[in-house]
């Protein structure tokens, strides 16, 4: 418990600032977070039997972040007309090396898992550069990590006190303490949690209450549906944590799980909806 603390302590400020703050500590912090959630997946892959390509792939991904930052700071143009390209490389090369590796066996798999780390990480995390380039984009992207500790939280506690109570069955099979009263729970003190947040960062901003609770709601469904898809590969890999560079928090994906999943949610949304 104290280590819990003491990390907290650390990381929560921290974060803050290189949100808020941060320029190459911004892309330093994206790249940690990337290139160490995919040595995690990977990891677990490898601990559980099978085949991936481990170095390429978290060295792909820091590829990825450092152009995804050059994009956004304007070096960069029509980065979405490189995504075919991209992909393009990414399979050629695969194949090239398991060739030169004169391996036949669980080819397809070493791709395959190789190319699925991928897809899951940094295609969806990356998605923070985008939301950062918006107006406020930084206290937005403070706000969801925000919202995802609220939500968490709430569907802790209240599912705790109220679980299973009300709806017999469990949320799902994949992770069976979370149950649908901490998920009203969590969708609920989300809202309120942005409603106060708005008051505080965004009182200027032109942003109607239902989009508020449109977002607080992704936020808390998309967030959960990230949490049970780590929890999916973990039960699949027969593993507890994804790593231990948190301590007692367990690994960087194990803490990043549902962020990795409501930043592109938020940011179509911003497109489809706001901007």
């Amino acid at each position: 418990m104290k280590n819990r603390i003491l990390i907290a302590l650390i990381f929560i400020p921290l974060l803050v600032f290189i949100y808020l703050k941060g320029e190459l500590l911004f892309l330093l912090f994206t790249n940690v977070i990337v290139g160490v959630s995919l040595y995690e997946f990977y990891g677990m892959m490898k601990a559980s039997g099978r085949e991936v390509a481990l170095e390429y792939g978290v060295t792909i991904g820091m590829g990825l972040s450092v152009s995804m930052y050059l994009a956004e700071k304007g070096f960069l143009h029509n980065v979405e007309g490189y995504v075919v390209p991209i992909c393009v490389f990414i399979s050629m090369s695969l194949l090239i090396m398991r060739v030169l590796q004169k391996k036949i066996e669980g080819s397809t798999a070493y791709i395959g898992n190789t190319f699925l780390g991928l897809l899951y990480i940094p295609l969806l995390y990356l998605h923070i550069y985008g939301i950062r380039g918006l107006e406020n984009g930084g206290y937005w992207i403070l706000t969801l990590q925000i919202l995802l500790w609220v939500s968490d939280s709430a569907a802790y506690f209240v599912g705790i006190k109220f679980g299973r109570k009300f709806f017999k069955e469990g949320l799902s099979v994949i992770s069976p303490k979370k149950s649908y009263e901490g998920l009203i729970g969590s969708m609920i003190f989300t809202i309120l949690g942005l409603f106060l947040i708005k008051l505080v960062w965004f009182k200027h901003m032109n942003i109607s209450y239902l989009h508020m609770i449109a977002i607080a709601l992704i936020v808390s469904l998309i967030g959960t549906v990230g949490d049970l898809a780590e929890s999916m590969f973990k039960r699949e890999f027969g593993i507890k944590d994804s790593g231990v560079a948190l301590g007692e928090h367990g690994g960087i994906l194990d803490r990043f799980d549902s962020m990795i999943f409501v930043l592109p949610a938020v940011f179509y949304y911003f497109k489809l909806f706001i901007k």
